[in-house]
């Protein structure tokens, strides 16, 4: 039976809660940027999972240093469309 409709998304306290769960967990910055990209970019796990640095930030020459930036463009061979979710590790090359 196909899927319709829209996926369902957590309610703001939901997503608080979550929040307050993984501060008391190991990586509890890393886990928050996670799921700060998946609520307010709207990006799949597998999405997530692929994103390189340059995609997020822009190192400065020294390689010490980052900027965040404001625009994000994902490759399409990242998202949904172009069957992510189809491909396995070993036939994923990234460019």
């Amino acid at each position: 039976m196909p899927k319709s409709g829209q996926a369902r998304v957590l309610t703001p306290e939901q997503q608080d809660h979550v929040f307050d769960v993984i501060k008391n967990h190991r990586h509890p910055e890393k886990n928050t940027a996670i799921m700060q990209i998946s609520f307010k970019l709207g990006l799949r796990a597998q999405e997530i999972a692929l994103l390189q640095v340059k995609e997020v930030a822009r190192l400065n020459p020294s390689g010490t240093d980052f900027k965040i930036l404001e625009v994000m463009s994902l490759p399409a061979a990242y998202t949904k469309g172009a069957d992510a979710l189809g491909r396995s590790k070993s036939q994923y090359q990234r460019m």
